[in-house]
């Protein structure tokens, strides 16, 4: 059976498109797809970029309740793969908690975060629309209480317009969620990535 395939469509018009590995990260992949089938992706933009470092889609779990919640850590199978430049991660709070969809893309190769947050898939197309997200102009966002997190939002919004997903009609369910729902409120106050 082949590997799930999500099209990302940005305002801008540009695709990134990405094959997703469930043998590798069960849970990161399971939980993306249930919330880009209910659309909670769709229509956010693109909270957080750090050149050299991350395109993090959102550190908000994009406003929505439906994306609060924590699922197990992939990386704790002991399989896993690095963080680098090409591939798609879900982001987190520090060890153990990984978010329920905040996912990312690596602009480098990232050994500090590999082993720490699962990679769940790679670019097989639009690795040049993450150059140019890199390169758009952001402004400084500080967040409270933590200086040394770097928050840089794109000064014109870059807006998914559409996230979709192809699965070869297999159903990877619902998300194995921890300890229950966390208030959105709440969210924006944890450490990002």
């Amino acid at each position: 059976m082949p590997n799930p395939i999500v099209t990302i469509t940005l305002s801008t018009g540009a695709v990134i498109q990405l094959e997703l590995y469930p043998e590798i990260a069960p849970h990161a992949v399971t939980s993306f797809l249930y919330l880009a089938g209910r659309g909670v992706f769709d229509g956010h933009a693109i909270e957080r970029i750090v050149p050299g470092w991350v395109v993090d889609m959102s550190y908000h779990a994009f406003h929505s309740p439906e994306a609060c919640y924590f699922i197990p850590n992939d990386v704790k199978s002991g399989r896993y793969l690095p963080a680098t430049f090409g591939t798609v991660g879900l982001g987190g709070y520090g060890p153990p908690d990984i978010a329920g969809g905040e996912f990312f893309f690596p602009l480098a190769d990232c050994p500090a975060i590999t082993g720490t947050y699962p990679i769940f898939g790679k670019v097989t197309r639009g690795l040049e629309v993450l150059r140019q997200l890199e390169g758009v102009e952001t402004y400084p966002v500080s967040y409270p209480g933590m200086p040394d997190v770097k928050i840089n939002t794109p000064v014109e919004p870059v807006v998914l317009r559409r996230v979709t997903a192809e699965t070869f009609g297999v159903d990877y369910g619902e998300p194995e969620r921890l300890g229950g729902m966390t208030k959105p409120h709440f969210w924006p106050t944890l450490l990002p990535l």
